[in-house]
């Protein structure tokens, strides 16, 4: 007998970018469209994979316009003083006891939900299935970007950062999970968007992590593993891909956004993209 082929949704990080993934999602929950069996998220690709799953139409951009504008989480004196810019802790601590994550509904059928995270030793990339005991750990430890914030994330005793350093867009390997034959990723850059070579992260990789050999190699090679997996997009023929992007348009959020106006305008843009990723779904892959 032969199994039935599995659908996977993959989802980038992006910082504030993520505004647009969170008006995807909720256009998928205001059609109750979920019709994957793997769910693979990075960074902010994650939180907003959660919300998703726990059903909170609404929850994260309500965070984005609001918890995430608060002068608590970026704060640009605090880093230049040897904190954090994006203070991730507070930023978990005060959704959680203001407007948490409903982990009853998220968790009711199980998904087989990963959390993509970056080793703060080896480097390595770590695929974590969420579960009660670790997915806000693995949420935050998700979104802390090295150097941004300072102190990895601790997990069952080891440390992690951003998985978007080791694999910011895991195309290849939610595809080489069992029996997936259909993906649908969301990525906050534009479809012709490749990564160009980073001075930022050759610079981070030789004077400020040059000890951890391991973090400091993930960390120069990012740009091309990422182009690798855009390339994989493109050309892979054992797979049906349907990729969902942002426009080029100048006007949405950047990585550290700051205006309201921008974000909610990103917001809809999502909304209207995913409205019409719903029906190249249908129409292609379903």
């Amino acid at each position: 007998m032969t199994s039935i082929p599995r659908n996977a949704l993959v989802v980038e990080g992006g910082g504030m970018r993520g505004a647009f993934t969170c008006g995807v999602l909720d256009a998928f929950l205001q059609q109750n469209f979920n019709p994957f069996d793997l769910y693979v998220g990075v960074s902010s690709g994650s939180t907003n994979i959660a919300n998703y799953l726990a059903g909170q139409v609404g929850r994260n951009i309500e965070l984005y316009l609001d918890h995430s504008l608060r002068p608590e989480f970026i704060r640009y004196g605090r880093f230049l003083t040897g904190g954090d810019l994006l203070d991730m802790k507070w930023m978990w601590d005060v959704v959680e006891r203001e407007n948490p994550l409903d982990q009853q509904v998220l968790f009711a059928q199980n998904p087989d939900f990963y959390m993509v995270l970056t080793h703060a030793r080896s480097g390595y990339a770590e695929y974590l299935r969420a579960g009660r005991d670790t997915i806000i750990d693995g949420l935050r430890a998700s979104s802390s970007i090295p150097i941004l914030t300072r102190q990895a994330v601790e997990i069952m005793g080891e440390p992690y950062f951003d998985g978007g350093v080791a694999d910011a867009l895991p195309v290849q390997w939610a595809a080489q999970q069992y029996n997936v034959k259909n993906l649908l990723v969301i990525r906050t850059r534009p479809n012709q968007y490749f990564k160009a070579s980073s001075k930022g992260d050759e610079f981070l990789a030789k004077y400020v992590v040059k000890s951890n050999h391991g973090f400091a190699s993930s960390l120069k090679n990012r740009c091309a593993r990422y182009n690798q997996a855009v390339e994989f997009l493109r050309q892979s023929q054992q797979h049906r891909i349907l990729e969902v992007c942002p426009p080029a348009d100048k006007n949405l959020a950047g990585r550290l956004c700051k205006n309201k106006h921008k974000l909610q305008y990103t917001y809809e843009v999502g909304l209207e993209t995913g409205a019409k990723a719903i029906e190249d779904w249908n129409s292609s892959i379903a």
